[in-house]
């Protein structure tokens, strides 16, 4: 009885935790100490830990020998791969979304291009632009009918999330053609899709994607060419 009155505490600690990882409160690195996070959270530290158990089996948190637990950092080159990952997938997904989309579908996909036009670079307007992006491509996956295609693609797009704040860093992000040339190819994807063109919607898709992992990859190795010079010139001293 205990265990099933458990199990949906942990489920609401799982999934806050996960809030907190996700919108970079808790940032790539950053040791996890169950106590401070159980005082956060207001819950004992059982919970806790069974919740970050379940998030480093997905990922988003790694389990250092002797150490705890981390909020997981990935690096360029793991980075390269999950995008490449994602490629495979979601251009599957695209394909299967023009064949199989459904009104309710082209309804959400109106409903985020609406959205869409509001967008600007202000802050807010970016933030929001990054929940649109994470819409967009979850629908498509939803879109293709394939529960399990569906599943894969959103935990995947959960371990991106972890990183996805690194590319607000770089002021290019910020500018206002940046901007309007994402939008244009989200709205370019969208009207494939709606047009059921499903080797245009895979084309245009694999290329945001690879576009998407230069930019991200680009980003990180020169963050880790920095850090190596910084640990370098200390080790000197």
């Amino acid at each position: 009885m205990a265990v099933e009155k458990q199990e949906p505490l942990i489920d609401s600690v799982y999934a806050r935790l996960r809030g907190l990882i996700l919108s970079s409160v808790l940032r790539p690195g950053q040791k996890l100490v169950d106590r401070d996070l159980s005082e956060q959270l207001g819950v004992s530290r059982t919970p806790v830990r069974e919740a970050l158990g379940r998030l480093a089996m997905m990922g988003l948190v790694e389990a250092r020998s002797g150490r705890g637990y981390y909020v997981r950092q990935y690096s360029a080159d793991e980075v390269s791969d999950l995008y490449e990952f994602r490629k495979i997938l979601e251009v599957n997904a695209a394909m299967r979304a023009a064949e199989n989309l459904r009104p309710e579908h082209v309804r959400e996909f109106d409903r985020i291009l609406r959205d869409m036009e509001k967008m600007d670079s202000s802050t807010s307007s970016r933030a929001r632009s990054v929940e649109l992006d994470l819409e967009i491509h979850l629908l498509i996956a939803k879109a293709s009918g394939n529960i399990e295609l569906y599943k894969a693609i959103k935990n995947l797009m959960d371990k991106i999330m972890c990183f996805i704040w690194v590319d607000w860093l770089d002021p290019s992000s910020a500018n206002p053609e940046t901007v309007a040339a994402a939008n244009r190819e989200h709205e370019e994807l969208i009207v494939s899709i709606k047009n059921r063109d499903a080797d245009k919607a895979a084309a245009q898709l694999g290329a945001h994607i690879d576009h998407a992992r230069n930019v991200m990859t680009k980003l990180l190795r020169a963050r880790e060419e920095y850090r190596d010079a910084v640990l370098a010139g200390a080790a000197s001293r």
